[in-house]
């Protein structure tokens, strides 16, 4: 928490909380510098997106912010560290992402654009992603099939609701979603829009 008011709390207490000036303007500073990482890990980067295509450039995006990927060639292997990504000679296809704790934003799901083989998304405690965060499925909707939102708690009703763009789900999978303040009404919508998608949802689950 930063306490924005130190200043009229040093004039109450004394000198004896002056010394916490210097420490609030720092992490005001260091807020402000993770927020730009965080937005540069997110920003499309148009001239990797030409070396190496957007599958490769996705898969990067998700693992450079926290999260994990499967390739559509070697669908068993998880990986979760960018070093560990297949060669850049190799044109694999993303299937899974996993954004699970990750730092992910809505303008990073941009990077979904060209990747026509992604059957899978896990958005869990994606707290970067803001109410309109899932817009951007709208780039995987003719191959997107299971989806898990689950802790997001900016994403709140109308933002859920854009799930109901994607016809072609089968499986979704909602749970923790705080922000969502009408979340039957809201799950109902969905499930009328998506009449043969499965879907488990629980407004709270440990």
């Amino acid at each position: 928490m930063i306490f924005t008011n130190y200043i009229p709390l040093v004039r109450l207490f004394g000198n004896s909380i002056a010394n916490a000036a210097p420490i609030c303007k720092g992490q005001q500073q260091q807020r402000k510098l993770f927020a730009i990482v965080r937005i540069a890990f997110n920003s499309v980067d148009v001239s990797r997106l030409q070396e190496v295509g957007p599958n490769r450039l996705c898969a990067e995006w998700i693992v450079k912010n926290g999260g994990a990927v499967r390739f559509l060639e070697d669908p068993n292997k998880l990986y979760n560290d960018y070093n560990s990504l297949p060669p850049e000679s190799q044109k694999y296809r993303l299937k899974v992402a996993d954004a699970t704790d990750s730092s992910i934003m809505n303008i990073g799901l941009d990077h979904f654009k060209g990747c026509n083989h992604v059957d899978t998304v896990i958005l869990h405690n994606c707290t970067h992603l803001e109410e309109d965060g899932l817009k951007g499925l709208v780039h995987i909707v003719n191959s997107l099939v299971r989806l898990q939102v689950s802790g997001c708690y900016n994403i709140n009703d109308e933002g859920l609701k854009e799930i109901a763009n994607l016809k072609n789900l089968k499986q979704l999978i909602i749970f923790n979603m705080t922000a969502v303040k009408s979340f039957a009404a809201t799950v109902s919508y969905i499930q009328g829009q998506l009449p043969n998608c499965e879907i488990d949802a629980k407004r709270f689950k440990r």
